[in-house]
């Protein structure tokens, strides 16, 4: 989905959606993925509300090497 946001707190999704209508709580940190790709960790969980924060931010296409890493919530690389 382009123009995605995707919320995180305590360590888990909050929010999952398009920019336009998915809310950002107010003074939120914010990472720029612009151009990126975002995917579930291998093996981990889907990106949704509820579930751990376990992610993979790929600069470019899916088939690219891992820029950042969230673990929990977490930017772990």
């Amino acid at each position: 989905m382009d123009y995605s946001v995707v919320v995180v707190a305590e360590g888990k999704f909050q929010a999952v959606g398009p920019q336009s209508s998915t809310p950002v709580p107010i003074g939120a940190k914010m990472t720029s993925g612009l151009g990126m790709t975002i995917e579930p960790i291998p093996g981990g969980d889907p990106i949704e509300p509820g579930r751990p924060a376990n992610l993979v931010l790929k600069n470019g296409s899916a088939n690219e090497t891992a820029e950042r890493v969230m673990r929990n919530g977490v930017w772990v690389q």
